[in-house]
């Protein structure tokens, strides 16, 4: 199967089955398993995990510093001509925001309750799915997707540091867990959900540098 088409399906798929769970998170916002999995977390609590978490949850996904840092970033991949690439670094985060919003309003599914689980800050927004979850795949995946297929036949220490951005979107979601300021499948709904649009956003993406929407220093690489 070709990248573009596994994009699509992938993006499908993922979308689908959010779907699914958005409307379960509907129709009956509390499951058992969810207070399990958080008692299981937070069994073990101390001030090292509890700073770590809060550390992880800011700079992993909050969507105050990710609208801070996408503008350096854009400006950087600009600065070096990879034009087409800044803009998506730009749109992407934005346009998931928007629609993340859109399903908050939907779904309304409350935050945890302190009396079933410890919850670090009390918060009034609605539950599902996580927003800085959903940041940290739509931002720091998508530099996670570009820098690994920016690095394509550089060395593994050049892998290996365009990497580094997935450890944010693999450790966000648990760290939201353990502050008790999310559900388990609240964090799995944004994990769908951010996977989705930014399944789809790098499809876009393809196609639009298959229509030669190159960068200057590509396209001169390519005489």
């Amino acid at each position: 199967m070709k990248l573009d088409r596994f994009l699509l399906v992938l993006s499908a798929l993922q979308g689908a089955l959010f779907g699914i769970l958005a409307w379960r998170m509907r129709k009956h916002p509390i499951f058992p398993i969810d207070v399990k999995i958080t008692r299981a977390l937070q069994k073990h609590r101390s001030s090292f995990w509890r700073y770590l978490a809060i550390t992880l949850s800011y700079l992993g996904g909050s969507p105050a510093i990710v609208n801070v840092l996408i503008i350096p970033v854009a400006a950087t991949l600009w600065k070096l001509r990879l034009r087409l690439e800044a803009a998506m670094t730009i749109s992407l985060p934005l346009t998931s925001t928007l629609a993340r919003a859109l399903m908050k309003r939907l779904v309304k599914r409350p935050r945890p309750n302190p009396l079933l689980v410890h919850v670090y800050k009390r918060k009034r927004t609605k539950s599902f799915p996580s927003g800085d979850v959903t940041s940290s795949v739509t931002f720091w995946g998508w530099l996670f997707a570009l820098g690994m297929y920016l690095s394509r036949g550089k060395r593994s220490w050049q892998k290996a540091l365009a990497s580094l951005p997935a450890l944010f979107v693999v450790l966000v979601g648990p760290a939201r867990i353990y502050l008790g300021v999310h559900w388990a499948s609240d964090v799995l709904g944004a994990y769908l959900f951010g996977g989705s649009w930014l399944a789809l956003s790098l499809r876009l993406y393809l196609a639009l540098r298959n229509r030669k929407m190159l960068t200057q220093q590509e396209q001169q690489r390519s005489k």
